[in-house]
This record gives C-alpha cells, structure tokens and sequence, in this order.
C-alpha cells in the first residue's frame, strides 16, 4: 500500500483536477459552469499554510484571467462576495475575490447585481477596519449599483422602511453617510508626477481621505471612458439623492447635506438645501462636538497629511450654521481667526468677477457671525478676543478708505464693520472703551461725522455709538471722564474743521445723546451741550432740539435716565451748581472745566458780550435754564419742596410768580453776594438781549428780566451796569413789539425810580416821553406805538418812584400832565393800544396810591374815568377789567347808602361785567373783585409787588412784606361774598357762572382772611347747588370750589362734604341738584322738540302738563331733568381735590361701613359721559390704593350689580355694565367668575339686541372680549385646559341655545356663528371632542339658515334675472366650499377620535335628515366625502349604514343635491363592505329598470360613475356585477343618461375586446329585458345586443361558435317586433352575425333557417323609413348565405316595391299600413 498523501500533496492533486478540468472546457458556456463551481473555493485555497498550493492557485488564476476576458462569461460574484466577507483575515483570499468581483459585476444582469447592493453594504464598516483599501473598492462597486437602484418616492412607506428593508446596521449607515459626505467633498487633483498621487489630497479631505476615495490613488477611478471609471459629478448627484431618502437618520443626513448645499452644481445643491432645511430644525447645534468638527472643516489640518480647509462656498455654510450656536461663542480664538482671515486675506479684495461676489458674501457671512457672537457670547470668551476682533475690522474698514471710502467698496459690508465693532465694544467695553485715550470712541465719533459712504452706513455708526453708549452710561473711572467730557463736546459743535474740509455731517444728536444718558444732570458741560442742542433754530433736526429739551428738563432726564422695574432714589437727582454753570457758559464755554485762563472776575458786561458774539442763538435758553436752576437752588436752600414733573420749568416760573414765599425765598438767595456775579451776568445778558434789535421779538426773555430784576437786590443792578443804562432801553419802551414794549417799560420803571439813577438821563427820557404823549392826537401807526410805550413806562415809573419815596403831588408835578393826557385819551380816542397803555398806566398809579379820586376829580368826574374803564371792560379786556379793580382800591370804603358814592358806582359795575360772555374773562373779574375787597392784602397782587420798601427788613428771610397802603377794607369783602352767594342761586345762567366763578376767587385769593371762615359753610352749600348746572364751565368751578372749601374748612365741614359724596353714590337722589323754580332751565334748548318750540324750563312743563291734561308728565319730566342733574353732578364731583379727601381716616372709617359705594362707583367709570367717565376714573384711583385687591375682595358685589344693572331701563346704565363687565373679566383667572359665565354670555346676548346703538357696540366689544378670553384659554393647550373645558361646558349650550344660534335677531345669530367658529378653529381635540357631534350637526344646518334670504328669491325667480337654477346652484355650492363652517366642521372631524365618532354617526344621520336648504344637504354629503378620504381607519365601521342611507337621500329634488350624495356614495363606497356594495349596485339598477322618470336613471348613472372614479378598487372588484350593467345603460334613448354611462365604461374599460370578457352576462341582461312591457327598456336592450355583436366582429374576425350561441337567441328576439325607431342599428347587427358567424348556422339548420325567415320578414316590413334598410340587409344576408336560393322570393319583394314606389300612385292604398315618411323617401326607396 502506498504511503498516506501529505496535506500539500493532497491540496496539490485537488488543485490540479481544477486546474486540468478548467484546461479541457472547450467551450464558453462549459468554463461559465465550471468557474460557477470551482472558483469560489479554489481561490479559497490561498490560504493554505502551503506556499506551493497558494503559487499553484495563483498561477491557475493567472491561465483564468486570460480565459475569461469575454465579457459573456458570468463569473459567480454573489458567492465570491459572500467568501470576500466570511473571510476578513486572509488578505490574499479577500485580494483576489475583490478582483473577479469587480470583473464579474458589469457582466450581471441589472436584477442580479441589485440583489447584491445590501450584501456590499452589509458589515462595510467592519470591512473598513480590517482593511480600507478592500473598503475603498467596495464602496466603489455600491456606488456603480447605485446607479441601477430606484429610489423609492421620498416620504412614501417604501421610503420609511428603506433601511430595514436593505437590512442595513446602524454603523454601516453612519458609514455611508460619512463616505457620502467626503465623496461630496472630492475634487479630483490633476498630477503633475506618477509619484505625486500617494500624497494628493484636496479641500476637505485628508491625503488617507483622497486614496479612499480614489482607489488608492487610481487616475483612472473617476474616469468616465475608463472601464469601470464613474462620472463624479454623476455619483455626487446620486448620492445626494440617496441621502435624502429614508435610509438615513437625520443625525446621519447632516453633515453631507450640508456639504451638497455648498456645492457649485444646482442639481446637487438643491438636493441638499432640501435635506439642510429639513433636518437642522432636530440638529442640536449646541453639541461642543459638531461645533469643533465645523472648525476643523473650516480651518482644515496644519499637518502635510490632513485635510485642507474646505472651500469658500462650505465655509459660508459653516459658518451659517455657527451663527446659529450659541456654543460656539465659546471658542473665541477660532472665530477671531476667521475673521483675521476672511477680513484681512488680500485675494479676498472684491472685484466683479463671480469670485468677487463670493468673497462679498464670504465677508458678510463672518460679520453675521462676529454679530452673533457679540450679542450672544460671555463677556469672559469675548474679552479675550475683543480688542483683537476690533482692531481687525478697524483694519478691514481703513484698508476700505477712511473716513472716506474708495470706489467701488461694498457699502453694506462696511455698515456691517461698524455695527459689529459696536457691539464688540460693548461686550468687552474695558479693554476697548474705556481706556485712557477713548481712542475707539473718538473713531466712531470721526467717522460719523467724516465717513461719506451714504445714509445707510451712517445708520450703521449711529447703531455702533448706540452700541456702545450703554458702557458709559454705567458708572466708569473719573480719570477718563475730563477727556470724555471734552470728546462729547467738540462733536456738539457745529465747527466742521475736523475733517478737513472734506464731506462732514452733524454729529450733535450723539454727542447730545451720550451726554443726556452717560453724564449726571449736574454735570454743566453735559448741559452747555444741551443748550447748543437747543438752539439749533430752524436749521436743526428736529430730533436734536428735543434731545437737547429733555437734557434741560430734570423730569424727562430722570425718565429717561430711569432704569425699567427699579425706583430710583429721586433723592440722589442732583442739580447743576449754579454759579458753576454760569460760570463755565459765560466764561470757559468749550474750554476744560479746570482750565481758568479767562479772568473770573472779568466786566460782567465783556462777559455778556464776548457770549452774545459767539453763541448769539443760545442766549435765550441759557437765561430761561439758568433762571429755572436758581430758583430751584433758593427753593431747595430754604427748603420748600418742588415735585419733578412734567413742564417742571413752566410750573417754577408760575409758582415764583404766585406765591409769596417762594419769591421771597428766592430774595434771599439773589441777597447773597456769593451768587452776585453769576446773577449779574444772567441780568445783563437778558438786559442786552431785550435792549439789542427793537424789531424781534423777545419771546420769554423779557418776562425773566423783568422777574430777575424784580426779585434781586440792587447791588446786583449796579454790578450789571444797568443804573447807567437807561437809555439804552428807550428804543425798546418806543418799539413796535408789544411784549418788547412791556418788558422795556416796566424795567424802566424799576431802574429810573432807583436813587442812584443819573437825573440828567431820567430827564431827558422823561423829556422825549412827554413829547411822544403830547403828539397822541396826532400819532398814528408806528407813532401810537411809541405813544403807548411812553405811558406805560410813565406809569411804571411814577408808581415805583411814589413807593421808595413817598411824593407829594404838587402843582405842575409831572403826574398831573400824565393824567390830563391819560383821560384826554381814555374820552377821545378809540385806538385799542393807545388805551391799552393807559389801563396799563391807571392801574399801576392806582395800585401804588399815587393818585387818588379827588386828584382824577381835578380833569373829570371819578365816576365817568370808572364808566370809560368799564366800557372797555365790558368788551372783555383783561387789562380795563384789572384796571377797574385795581381804580377801585382807591375809592374810600361806605356803608351801603342810597347816594351813589364813587365806591358804590366802581363796585355795580364791576357786577355788571357777568354779562360778559367768555369765562376765561371772569377769573380776571374775580381777581379784580379781590382786590376791591382786600386791597393789598390778596394773593392776587403777590407778583405786583416788584420792588421792595426801603424799610423793607431781611431777617428772617420770611418776614411779612411791607405793601403800600391805602383806603381801608372792614365791610367790603363780606358785602362782596353774600353778593356773590346771592348770584350762585340765581336761575339766569350768565350771573350764575360769573357768580361761582368769582366765589372760587374769592376763596382762592382771599381765603386765609378771618372773615373767609364764617361763610364756608355758604359757599359749600352754593358750589354743591352748581355742581348739577348743565355749564361745564359752572361744574368745573364748583368742583374746584369744593376743593377749596375742603383745604380751608374744619374737621366738621370736611365730614359733611365727604358724607355728601358717599351718598351721592350710594343712591340715586338728586343730593345736589338743589331746588327748582319757574325759570330754571331743565333741558338744553331744542333737546325736548314740540313742533312748535321746544321744552326747556320747568314753566315749559307745567305749560305742557296741562295743555295735554296729563299730570303726570310733570313727574315724569322733573324725573328726567333730575336724573340729567345727578348725572352732571357726578362728573362735576370728580374733578377737585379728591385726594385730601379719602386720604382722612375718618372718611376711610365711613367707606369701611359702606362698601355698597364699590359696585357703583366701579359702574360709574365706563358710563358713556366722557365727563363722568373722567371724574369716576378720578374718584376711584383717590379712594382707591390698590385697585387689584378692591376688585378682588368686592368682586361678587360688582359682578352681582353689574349683572342685574345690565338689563335696566337706563340706556346709559346697560351700556356701562357692559364695559364695566369686560373690564371686570379681563386678566382674571376663570374660578372667580366661571359660575357667573352663564349669566354673563345670556345678559351679553339680551344687550345685543338693544333698542340702543351704542349699548348693542358695548355689547358686541363684551362679546369680543368674552370670546378672546374663551379662545386664549383654547389655544393655551394643556396648561389650561381644565379652564377650556370648564368654559365650553358652560358657553357651547348657551350658543346653540334660542339666546345664540336660533335667536331671533340676527346680530346675536352672526355672532353666535363667529364666536362657534372661532371657538373650533382654536381648541385642541382634547377640549374640542366632548363637543364635536353637537357642533358639526348645528354647523351643518347653519349652512342653510345663514344663507342670504335673497339667494332662494332668485332661485325661485331665476328666468327673470337671465340665470338658470342650475347656474344658481353652482355658486351655491362654491360658497358652501369655501366657507369658513366648512372649515371649521373639518376640522372638528379631525379633532375627533374613536368615541367622537361613534357619538357623531348619530348625530349626522339626524343632520341629514333635518336638513332643508341646498347648503346644508350639500355639506352633510361633503362631511361623507371628508370621512371617507381623511379618517377612513375611524370612519370605516359605519361606512355600510351611510351607504345605505344616501340610497334614501338620492331622491331629492334638487339635481345639484342628488348629485352630491351620488359622489359622496362613491367615497364611502371605498370603506363599505362587499355585502353593502353589491346591494348599492343592486340598488342602482333598481333605480334604473324600475323607475319611470330620467331623474332617476340619472342618479344611477352619477353612483355607478362615482363608484368608478373614487374607488376604483373596489370598482374593479365587482366588474363583472358592474360593466354589464354598464354596457346596457350607455344605449339608453336619454342623452344625459347615454352620456354618464359612456363615460363610466371608457374610464374602466380599454377597448371593444372587454365585451368578449362579460358577453354571457351581458347577453342574459339584454335578454331579460327584452321581454319588458316598457318600450325604453326594449329598445335600451336591443341596442345593446347590436352592439355586443358589432364589438365581437370588429374588424375582419369571425364570430366564434360559443359567442354566436350565446349571441343569437337574443338576437333574434331582438328583431322581433314591431318597427322601431332606431331598429336599423339591430338589422346591422343582424347582417354582422350572419357575416361572421358562419360556424353557427352552417352546422345549425333551425338557426340558419330562423336567419333566412327573419331575413325575408324583415324585408317584408312596409315602414318606409326602415324598408331601404331591410332590403339592403336581404341583399348582404343572400350575398353571405351562399348555401341559399332565394332568388324567386327576393325578386318577388322587389317588384312589389317597385310596383308601389314607381306605379301604384292612384291605386287606393287603404289597406296598407300608413307610415309617415312623405315624398322624398321615395327616392330613397328606389
């Protein structure tokens, strides 16, 4: 026995077999075989241990390779593929399988090698890591593949399943996706050497990357001509469609979708900006992780080996994605990376080149990003970076040109420069900003001024200084602050020199702006920018002048200084130092604050002037704020208190002018001499400003001088240098300006009547004035002027002079000359100025005592002076009407007498100036009055006093003033009050309202007098009785009374007047509207027409009362004029005081135990008075601290008497509950009013309904509000949804109640309708569901019932209007589907789950059945079709029931209804049940055969085409039951029907061939029908037979034996009969089966027999119409029997015809059947 074979021996010989079998294949198809079984596992020998087996198996390979290059030889790639996976640890084995693979793949066909796609993508991971380059040709091969694989459509279930279905593992997908991506990356690189390709790579991949991708480095791997070489961009667009699909997890889709999106072909990029936008939205931008891979991506590796940055177009994408991580504002250094390179880069300098535009956009992408990262990133990331990021884009906008821009820059790049350096700077603003130098801020400061790039750019710095305003305006290091302040101010000037001549703009709104936020209110530099902001004139912007005014207004600095939510501390508010800023204005103005060249203790004229010359426009707002500030400073020294309010400036001025110890505060400030300078420079720039141009006007300024000089002490006036200035001012007392003239004039008078006045000067004016007065007579125009300026400034001279130094009034004194003149003017003249001057001149000389009655007495009688004043009085002069007050203060006081005395004269006719109509008149009547009855001592002359006594003493600063005395005053304001109290209860209205008037002077001016306090009580009773006046004017005063009475009354009058407010409220008694007598007017003129006038006073009533004889009226009139009377006294109650009122405890105490006075008090502040509305809203905010927790404690007792006031008889009461309603249920939450819900929408609906207007809009606006309040809690989802149920519960059966939806009124029915709508389109199905049966069956009808009344007129009457009701009801049906109720009832079906359903089946049976109009019947056939189509899973168990039903709505009359729940039925039909379909088509064609009318065919015929076109499955499934029954109606005698029919069978049936398919069952229903009694029916039956044959014998083909047998019996029965119309389509027929159907009667004889007998007998007929067709068919028939001889019997037939036609005219053809057919069918015939 031989040896035992070793191993090697073994493998050898087995080796060798193959070897020598593959050898011997002699053929192709024999190597194919055997190669399918032995190569697989001879290439499986190459990992024997034996190295003669592997070099034996190679060498075979070797002989293999040459055998197979015929590309018809199929190698066994599935198997060799499955060995190339099973055995990952052999190289050699893996080697030469991946080979043949990669040769045998192409020769598969397509089926076969797609069957390998998931083998290939199956472990390709695993693949990777045991070898990446048997991967790399792997990956390769799936991407030949792919390029036979169909995507399936994306989002379809196919899509979603595609990952199992190809049984793909997760790490293989994410595999794929990440080769995908870097194949999207590849750019092939063109080598210069061979050797060069082992460390190629290209944007994005590294050289390892670049080998994979490329076959390890094979030229020819994207080589398209190659053999297996691929197109990239071929493979790119295919792979980004492969990532789109469902393969692909979102996770796994980004990265390469967001390489695709970048790349520069549309067909790939669209792919992937589809996928980007889809999966970003789930992509975790915040994952440190992906924004470090960005990065990478971006800056690509600095090692040879690594991946290059990627291209700019990726880059722009990276970075759009950056911008939306907050993440990675974390890594600074990498973002001031990019922006080094992307803003500083020299290839990056645009042109208008394509690349151009790329790096524009490249550009503008890094400043989105450094946008981003500036508002979102941590102060700690950005400070690192900041001052670097900054400096760079400083650089991008130099390298630009700066400040001016070079040609041809992107301006919107360099808008967005500054913006982003902005916002740097404030995320970052140590380093950057607030550095010694400010060097950044002056930049921007330059640039916004100088940079001429546009308007937009310019925004752009404005937005950057925006930016950064807010580092400064926190608290920053004073060492900055002097260059601050400096900056801040060069750029508030005007002066342009900084830029060099160039472009400039104004930078003064900034630098206003800083100043205003970034320095405090005391800082004088700040201000001087303000004032410049201010007085810009004209020419200004006008948003500079009002940043300028709130920087010189306290109350809107604080505001706009005043951090949100926090309460500032107004304690800390601080002024500028006076002196300071007069100091820094007049003498250092642009200078440093510190810097004190300029001689402080320079000529306060030089001062004055050397300001006047540089800054003439500021002088004007320098004395106004300058003024407001030492006023403020003397309040604040001698603390009385002043509230920051608004017109803080207006209110100081009025309260230095008015009371007196605030100006003698400001005495004492002016009196000390560490503010005299400053002082004296204020005054002397007013006094040169007022002196300067006689033509302007001087606008404020006057009043300020005049007021300073008034109130500062005359050491002042020396140092101004105005004692020797007095002529200076003449040419103002002589000028053309009235105020000017004033102002002049009344300085004058202060300045001459001074002791150190030079006399010459004073004489010589006196000399010029006098000349003037003289001339008066003969004055005129610009003279008169002059004239009057003369003796104003007389007045105001001598009435000073007389108070320093007591006069006497001697012969020949100069007063005596004025005074002659004076009256000469006040009887002759009629010049309204020229007496100006002299009411003017009287009253100053009277209010000082200069002249008394017996001095006037010397050039007229007293009385006739007084009488020419009141003249002029009585026309409404303020001036005469102070005037005669101030004449009657030196009239000696008498006892009431019946002589008239001068004081009795002056007083009646000061009484008699209530006639004068104009209220504002009156106050100064009663101010006038005042002074009459107190002399000096009312506050009304507190300013007249301008000039201290020099007895005059100064400690305390508050010692009572010394005023010049005169007649006394005991009796005279006593007479006057009972006087006026008189008058307050006067009926005639002009004497009431003057009346009321003066008492509230009286009280105002006169009330801390003794004599006040006893007649409180009777001014009280009197301002209560004219609370209820219908004069606004008298309610206003009396309400301020009130007020007045209350502040000067004691504790016991204040009780009474507070009760009398609570009960005003508390019930509805006139309290105040006092009594009525004859003449007291009740209504306004014409409110109460009659015909024939119309009712106003009560007599009126009376009149009227008994004239009709009712006297009721009476009653029912006062009732009315009362209730008129509470209302105005409620909106007269409000307005005064209130506050000190409720503010009492003992008040508080007497709400406490009144609490009803809340409920009304609430109703009361939204009645529709305006007035009362205002009072209300007045007295509740008094009473009232916290309104929040008011409502809250008395929430039922308003909500109780809002609810029952609602529905009173009071239209204005109804329509302020309503108000008061909303308002109540605005903001709260839903438990404390659910229970009242009901109630609310019930009475809301009754006022909608109103017989008012403006009670049914408060209604609807209640409505709207308790709809938004429902629908807000609908949208708000679960977080209140217990609050959404509760309200539905309650509000969706009132809606469908008879108050809602069936409400009479159609106003409640819209809203009803609005409100249901808006309730569906915003809830959730969670809340909706309870609900949805119920509202799709009220919507349902409510498409009828809100149908427009007019549409059925026009139906009905349609032929008049030139329509058709078909027309009609088209457009019928278009509104039905567009409206919005048929929005919200589909949505309510998609709302609705499983037991929504079962309870809505019900409730839509009953809909179908209620409803009556078109819209209704057609939208319960659409709520079918929704059901069927978009919620058939819920809809599917009912189904049958509804199909069954719509059987039963079929029948309507109206076709347009009929036809929609044929539709219908052909949706449901998809979801019925086989059983329910096959007796729908049962019914069909019962409804056919059996009914009498084409209406009914025609509803068979729309279910039958319905059925086919909406559910063609299941159309398709009962063909056979169908298509016959088809096949017979479409030969109906009725158009329409034919028509439906026809187009049912085309749909559903490809060509004549299908009748062979159903001719049995086809022939059975002809024939059973051919029997029927009803002629339609027959005929229908007998087409279709005709028609069966005609299909079968199409063409040249003969009728098969079976068919023919099938065919013939109703055939025959077919022809059977009577002659019929249309009969000569079955003759055709006829003759077709006897033409084809040979292998019938040739084997049949009684067949061929009946042919021949039915042949003859038709033939036979003797209708004429049908005789030419019957014969011809004989002659085809004899022509097609060759088997026949029918020659005799045909001749026979012919000749008789002949006979008939051509000779038998005039044989009596009686007995022949008559057939209508006339003349011309003889023809035919023959």
């Amino acid at each position: 026995m031989a040896a035992a074979q070793t191993p090697e021996a073994r493998e050898l010989a087995l080796v060798g077999k193959v070897e020598m079998r593959i050898a011997l294949a002699d053929s192709e198809k024999k190597l194919e075989d055997l190669l399918k079984l032995y190569l697989t596992p001879l290439l499986l020998k190459l990992g024997s241990e034996s190295v003669a087996v592997r070099n034996k198996v190679i060498s075979i390979c070797q002989h293999i390779n040459t055998r197979i290059k015929p590309p018809e030889i199929k190698l066994p790639v599935g198997a060799l593929l499955k060995q190339f996976k099973e055995h990952g640890d052999v190289p050699l084995i893996r080697h030469f399988d991946i080979l043949y693979i990669q040769q045998g793949i192409s020769r598969l066909p397509v089926a076969d090698r797609l069957e390998l796609l998931p083998i290939l993508i199956q472990g390709i991971s695993a693949d990777y890591a045991k070898s990446p380059q048997h991967a790399s040709q792997l990956f390769h091969l799936i991407l030949r593949l792919l390029t036979h694989f169909k995507l399936p459509l994306r989002g379809s279930k196919e899509d979603d399943e595609l990952r199992t279905s190809l049984g793909v593992a997760d790490e293989d997908a994410a595999f794929l996706s990440h080769w995908f991506g870097k194949l999207l990356l590849l750019t092939i690189v063109r080598q210069s050497s061979p050797d060069s390709g082992s460390s190629a790579r290209c944007p994005g991949l590294s050289v390892d990357d670049y080998k994979f991708l490329t076959l390890q480095g094979k030229p020819d791997a994207w080589d398209p001509s190659a053999d297996a070489g691929l197109n990239l961009t071929e493979a790119k667009a295919l792979v980004a469609r492969f990532l789109a699909s469902g393969m692909f997890s979102d996770e796994e889709k980004f990265l390469p979708a967001l390489f695709a999106s970048a790349d520069t072909n549309s067909r790939i990029s669209e792919v992937g900006e589809d996928v980007l936008k889809r999966v970003i939205q789930s992509k975790d931008v915040e994952d440190r992780d992906l924004v470090q891979t960005l990065f990478r991506l971006y800056f690509g590796s600095t090692t040879s080996e690594g991946p290059l940055p990627v291209k700019t177009p990726l880059r722009i994408k990276i970075i759009g994605v950056l911008s939306k991580s907050v993440a990675c504002t974390t890594f600074p250094k990498e973002i001031a990376t990019m922006v080094e390179e992307g803003l500083l880069s020299p290839e990056l300098n645009p042109t208008k080149t394509t690349a151009g535009r790329e790096a524009s956009k490249f550009r503008s992408a890094i400043f989105s990003l450094v946008n981003f990262v500036a508002r979102r990133g941590s102060a700690t990331h950005l400070s690192s970076v900041a001052e670097g990021l900054v400096g760079n884009l400083r650089a991008f906008l130099q390298d630009q040109g700066w400040p001016t821009p070079d040609r041809d820059q992107d301006m919107e790049l360099r808008g967005y420069g500054y913006e982003t350096i902005g916002l740097l700077a404030k995320a970052a603003p140590e380093k950057i900003l607030l550095e010694p130098t400010l060097d950044l801020l002056e930049w921007l400061f330059r640039s916004f001024r100088g940079d001429a790039s546009g308007k937009d750019v310019a925004v752009s710095i404005e937005e950057a200084l925006s930016s950064v305003l807010g580092a400064f305006s926190k608290p920053f290091d004073d060492s900055i602050r002097p260059k601050f302040r400096q900056l801040l101010l060069r750029y508030s000037s005007t002066d342009q020199s900084t830029v060099g001549g160039g472009f400039s703009r104004s930078s003064r709104y900034v630098a206003t702006r800083f100043a205003n936020r970034c320095l405090p209110f005391d800082d004088v530099i700040a201000r001087w920018i303000d004032i410049l902001a201010v007085s810009g004139g004209s020419n200004e912007r006008h948003e500079v002048v009002e940043e300028g005014k709130k920087g010189l207004d306290p109350y809107w600095f604080r505001m706009s200084n005043l951090v949100p939510g926090s309460d500032a501390d107004r304690s800390n508010f601080s002024f500028p130092n006076f002196d300071d800023l007069v100091q820094f204005i007049f003498v250092q103005q642009s200078e440093d604050e510190d810097d004190m060249e300029i001689d402080d203790e320079g000529d306060v004229v030089q001062r004055a002037q050397r300001l006047q010359s540089r800054f003439p426009d500021t002088l004007s707002t320098i004395i106004t704020f300058c003024s407001e500030i030492a006023m403020h400073a003397a309040l604040g020294d001698h603390e009385i208190r002043e509230e920051l309010s608004e017109d803080w400036g207006r209110k100081l001025q009025t309260l230095l002018s008015t009371d007196l110890r605030a100006r003698q505060a400001f005495r004492s400030f002016t009196a000390s001499s560490s503010h005299a300078t400053s002082l004296a420079t204020l005054l002397r720039a007013s006094f040169d400003q007022l002196t300067r141009d006689e033509l302007a006007d001087v606008g404020e300024i006057g009043s300020s001088f005049v007021r300073l000089l008034s109130l500062c002490p005359e050491k002042i006036w020396s140092q101004a240098s105005l004692l020797g200035e007095l002529r200076a001012l003449q040419p103002s007392i002589l000028s053309n300006n009235a105020n000017r003239r004033l102002a002049a004039a009344q300085a004058y008078g202060l300045l001459a009547s001074h002791q150190e006045c030079d006399q010459a000067l004073l004489e010589k004016s006196h000399t010029v004035f006098f000349e003037k007065i003289k001339a008066w007579k003969d004055a005129v125009g610009g003279e008169i002027n002059q004239t009057s300026g003369a003796i104003a400034a007389l007045g105001y001279h001598f009435s000073r002079l007389h108070w320093r130094q007591a006069i006497t009034l001697s012969d020949g004194h100069p007063v005596y000359q004025l005074l002659e003149t004076l009256v000469e003017i006040l009887k002759d003249s009629k010049d309204a100025t020229l007496k100006g001057a002299v009411f003017v001149c009287l009253d100053q000389l009277s209010l000082f005592y200069v002249i008394s009655p017996s001095v006037v007495a010397r050039y007229a009688k007293f009385q006739d002076v007084a009488q020419q004043v009141y003249d002029s009085a009585k026309a409404g002069t303020t001036s005469a009407i102070l005037a005669l007050g101030h004449l009657a203060m030196i009239t000696d006081e008498a006892a009431d007498s019946e002589e008239t005395t001068d004081y009795s004269f002056i007083a009646e006719k000061l009484y008699e100036l209530h006639e004068v109509r104009q209220p504002e008149v009156q106050f100064s009547v009663g101010e006038a009055l005042s002074c009459f009855a107190s002399g000096w001592d009312t506050k009304a002359l507190t300013a007249e006093l301008d000039i201290e006594h020099p007895q005059q003493k100064h400690d305390p600063w508050d010692t009572p003033l010394i005023t010049p005395s005169g007649p006394k005053r005991e009796i005279t304001l006593a007479t006057v009050l009972e006087k006026t109290l008189k008058g307050c209860r006067q009926s005639k209205p002009s004497l009431k309202k003057a009346s009321v008037i003066w008492l509230l002077c009286l009280l105002q001016y006169c009330g801390h007098k003794p004599e006040i306090q006893h007649y409180l009580p009777q001014s009280q009773v009197a301002f209560k009785y004219c609370l209820s006046d219908r004069d606004e004017v008298v309610q206003e005063a009396a309400s301020r009374g009130l007020g007045l009475v209350y502040e000067k009354g004691d504790r016991q009058l204040k009780d009474d007047l507070a009760r009398d407010l609570v009960g005003s409220f508390s019930d509805n008694k006139a309290k105040m509207s006092g009594t009525v007598s004859e003449d007291t007017q009740l209504f306004e003129p014409g409110a109460l027409p009659t015909g024939d006038g119309s009712i106003t006073t009560y007599k009126d009533i009376l009149n009227l009362a008994s004239e009709v004889g009712d006297s009721s009226l009476v009653y029912r009139f006062m009732s009315l004029a009362s209730n008129n009377s509470i209302w105005s006294s409620r909106a007269a109650f409000g307005r005064f005081g209130l506050s000190n009122i409720f503010s009492d405890s003992s008040v508080d105490g007497y709400l406490a135990e009144n609490p009803k006075l809340y409920p009304k008090l609430y109703r009361y502040r939204f009645d529709p008075n305006p007035n009362v509305q205002r009072s209300m809203n007045d007295i509740w905010n008094a009473l009232v601290k916290d309104s929040s927790a008011t409502i809250d404690k008395h929430f039922d007792a308003i909500m109780d008497d809002l609810l029952t006031s609602i529905l009173t008889k009071e239209w204005r009461v109804r329509q302020a509950s309503c108000a008061a309603v909303s308002d109540l249920v605005q903001g709260r939450n839903i438990d404390k009013y659910e229970k009242y819900l009901g109630d609310i929408w019930d009475k809301c609906f009754k006022v909608l309904d109103d017989i008012k207007e403006s009670v049914r809009v408060a209604a609807q606006s209640l409505a709207r509000v308790l709809t938004g309040i429902l629908t807000r809690s609908l949208e708000a989802g679960d977080s209140s949804l217990k609050t959404a149920n509760a309200m539905l519960s309650r509000v969706l059966p009132f809606l469908f109640s008879g108050s809602g939806l069936e409400s009479s009124a159609a106003e409640v029915r819209i809203f009803a309708v609005q409100t249901v709508l808006k309730i569906v389109k915003k809830s959730n199905g969670k809340t909706l569901n309870p609900h949805v049966p119920e509202l799709v069956e009220r919507l349902l009808g409510l498409l009828s019932s809100l149908e427009p009344e007019a549409v059925n007129y026009l139906h009905l009457n349609a032929s008049k209007y030139n329509l058709t009701e078909q027309k009609i009801d088209d457009m019928r049906l278009q509104n039905v589907s567009s409206s919005p109720i048929t929005e919200s009832i589909e949505r309510c079906l998609d709302l609705a789950d499983a037991d929504a359903m079962k309870a809505l089946v019900p409730r839509i049976e009953a809909a179908m059945k209620a409803a009556v109009g078109l819209p209704s019947k057609v939208g319960c056939s659409r709520i079918l079709v929704t059901l069927s189509t978009r919620h058939n899973f819920l809809f599917k168990p009912y189904a049958d029931g509804f199909l069954k039903l719509i059987q039963k709505y079929i029948h309507d009359r109206n076709d347009t209804v009929s036809s929609s729940y044929a539709a219908a039925a052909g949706y449901v039909a998809r979801l019925a049940s086989d059983q329910q379909l096959l007796a729908t088509i049962a019914f069909c064609q019962k409804l056919y055969f059996e009914s009498d009318d084409d209406k009914s065919r025609l509803s068979a015929g729309d279910i039958i085409l319905s059925i086919s076109k909406n559910a063609a499955d299941r159309f398709t499934a009962f063909s056979s039951d169908l298509l016959p029954f088809i096949f017979l109606v479409k030969h109906d005698t009725n158009d329409q029907v034919k028509k439906l029919f026809e187009d049912t069978w085309s749909d559903n049936v490809a060509g004549s061939r299908a009748v062979f398919l159903y001719l049995k069952e086809i022939a059975a229903l002809a024939d059973k029908y051919l029997d029927s009694a009803k002629w339609v029916l027959k005929h229908t039956a007998a087409k279709t037979i005709a028609d069966a044959v005609m299909s079968i014998a199409h063409g040249t083909e003969a009728i098969g034996k079976s068919n023919a047998e099938i065919l013939f019996p109703a055939l025959d029965k077919a022809m059977g009969g009577k002659t019929w119309e249309g009969k000569e389509v079955v003759l055709e027929a006829f003759v077709r089966f006897v033409e084809r159907g040979e292998s019938l009667w040739k084997e049949d004889g009684k067949v061929a027999k009946q042919i021949e007998k039915v042949a003859i007998r038709e033939a036979k007929r003797q209708n004429k119409v049908f005789r030419p067709h019957a014969l011809e068919a004989l002659g085809k028939i004899c022509r097609a029997r060759s088997d026949l001889e029918l020659s005799g019997t045909v001749i026979g037939i012919v000749e008789a015809v002949l006979y008939e036609v051509l000779g038998g005219e005039e044989e009596d053809k009686g007995e022949k059947m008559d057939v209508d057919g006339g003349e011309p069918l003889k023809d035919a015939q023959v």
